[in-house]
């Protein structure tokens, strides 16, 4: 196991929360919870189509079971951020922009419960080394930038809602039980979401948004054909980028859909699944089938994924989609043939859209800018500056004095942050990696539901570096928020963390001394009782 860097007092390093799950008797209040919860959002958005009065009620509840329950801060936290609920309320709803300070206070609520009431130390995962390294080259890179100004404000930006973000979700989300349920938090808003789509498509309420969870995107499918298909944008507004969010929690979702050891978890999973599933496919987002494909196949490669599962799954996928989702499996094969069929409509005119050209010209600029400047590139946040020259230079005439991004992650990291932001970033995607793969082998035979969930977390992170082949380094708060939970998993059983195994093994499962994982009782960091019994008082509870 990768340990974890700590601060605090020794004797502090004591698992003082549950030792995981218990008995799948104490699942039940939790679950019961969240599918409450989601029952009365569906249920007011199918009546009302209007999710504030609903949302009102259910944040007065929370707030009673936050005061209750300080851990179940983090939890809304992780709502909260991949619903992107702050920035609507704020940008559409006019309340006061501090309300986004609500993400954070939740995290310090149960990191504090953590480090004050329980005398855990404070966590520092090897993986956030190498995010300071990262700022400290993008420090770097602004102060030598032609505009500091706003390069300095783009690396703040990445301060906030990268570094802070990710430390207080390292040190709130800590333990197995957290990060399982961190995880169900994850999938069931993403199924929603997913849902909320689904339900626009099929009634043709592509005017309600459902208070700006279910936006639509202006670009439409085949409008030449007639009528067209509208691509949904969900909360955050971007179609490819919404498309990418969804993609990275489907083998989270597989994960707890197959392997949980709650029966009630794994149905909950698998029919969030089909919400983000369907809400892909409602973006039309070439980027996240190309990712998803991808990544399955890294995962058979490193072996997380047998060749014969990924291969029925994909057999399964590509027959559903030509029968239930043609325009999308037509849109997908473009990938293959270089070729466009995306319109978009601007004052009534209708125009080829020309994405795999337009993105040829932008990755040509964005390497020829990292080759003027290879250290620690032109500045985060500036290749759009440069990239009117370049396209100039390449007589790109149909998107010269139209500011572009690199479209992506490698290209525009290379472009504004140079030779060592790529190292510097790809070592802490490394680390990340590392780490749940350790968290995996360990668990493998003896609790395979944890390290399906650390492969869960694992393939999420590869996804997100696969559709990053597409897309730039924007909304990185959903990077930060899927790494920081990554770096939790990884983090399991290192000091001040509780342990993943039941005090007792289900039944049906042996631990073997001799075997390749260890028993519990011969390492005192995975079985409370070893060494004598340090559960707190209220250990066992769920």
């Amino acid at each position: 196991m990768t340990a974890a860097t700590t601060t605090g007092p020794a004797s502090s390093a004591r698992p003082t929360g549950p030792a995981g799950p218990t008995g799948r008797g104490h699942q039940g209040p939790w679950v019961a919870r969240i599918a409450v919860v989601t029952a009365a959002i569906v249920a007011a958005v199918v009546a009302h189509g209007n999710l504030l009065p609903v949302l009102g009620l259910v944040a007065a509840l929370v707030a009673v079971l936050i005061a209750a329950r300080p851990e179940t801060a983090a939890l809304v936290a992780v709502g909260l951020i991949f619903s992107n609920a702050t920035v609507i309320a704020v940008h559409d709803h006019g309340i006061p922009g501090a309300v986004a300070l609500l993400v954070p206070i939740l995290l310090l609520v149960t990191a504090g419960y953590h480090v004050f009431a329980h005398r855990q130390p404070i966590l520092i995962p090897r993986a956030a080394l190498w995010m300071v390294a990262f700022l400290v080259v993008q420090m770097v890179g602004a102060l030598l930038a032609r505009d500091p100004a706003t390069s300095v404000a783009t690396v703040q930006t990445f301060l906030l809602e990268g570094v802070v973000l990710f430390l207080l979700l390292t040190n709130a989300v800590r333990g197995w039980r957290l990060v399982r349920l961190a995880a169900i938090v994850l999938v069931v808003v993403a199924g929603f979401l997913g849902t909320l789509s689904l339900f626009q498509e099929v009634t043709g309420a592509d005017h309600q948004d459902f208070a700006g969870f279910s936006t639509m995107s202006n670009a439409v499918i085949n409008r030449a054909s007639g009528g067209g298909s509208a691509r949904h944008a969900g909360p955050i507004g971007e179609q490819n980028r919404w498309a990418q969010s969804l993609a990275v929690t489907v083998p989270i979702a597989v994960a707890l859909g197959w392997k949980d050891r709650s029966r009630a978890v794994r149905l909950l999973a698998k029919v969030s699944g089909v919400g983000i599933v369907v809400g892909i496919v409602l973006t039309y987002s070439r980027g996240s089938v190309v990712g998803l494909v991808l990544m399955v196949l890294i995962a058979v490669i490193v072996r997380w994924v047998r060749l014969r599962t990924a291969l029925i799954v994909a057999g399964v996928a590509v027959g559903t989609l030509l029968v239930f989702a043609p325009t999308f499996a037509n849109r997908a094969t473009t990938v293959v043939t270089a070729s466009s069929s995306v319109r978009s409509t601007t004052g009534g005119a209708t125009a080829q859209d020309g994405s795999f050209a337009n993105r040829s010209t932008e990755a040509t600029a964005a390497i020829a800018v990292f080759l003027h400047h290879p250290v620690v590139g032109v500045g985060t946040g500036l290749f759009p500056t440069y990239f009117q020259d370049q396209a100039r230079a390449q007589g790109a005439d149909r998107i010269v004095g139209v500011d572009r991004e690199a479209h992506s992650l490698y290209l525009g990291l290379a472009a504004e942050t140079g030779l060592l932001g790529l190292v510097t970033f790809a070592c802490f995607a490394g680390s990340l990696l590392t780490a749940l793969g350790k968290v995996r082998r360990r668990y493998l035979t003896t609790d395979p539901d944890a390290a399906a969930l650390a492969t869960g977390f694992g393939l999420a992170i590869v996804t997100y570096l696969t559709t990053g082949l597409f897309l730039h380094f924007a909304y990185i708060r959903y990077f930060w928020l899927l790494a920081g939970l990554a770096a939790a998993m990884g983090m399991v059983n290192d000091a001040g963390t509780p342990a993943v195994l039941h005090p007792h093994p289900p039944k049906g499962r042996s631990h073997d001394v001799h075997s390749e994982n260890p028993s519990p009782v011969a390492d005192p960091d995975r079985h409370p009782r070893a060494g004598g019994d340090r559960r707190a008082p209220g250990a066992g509870r769920a």
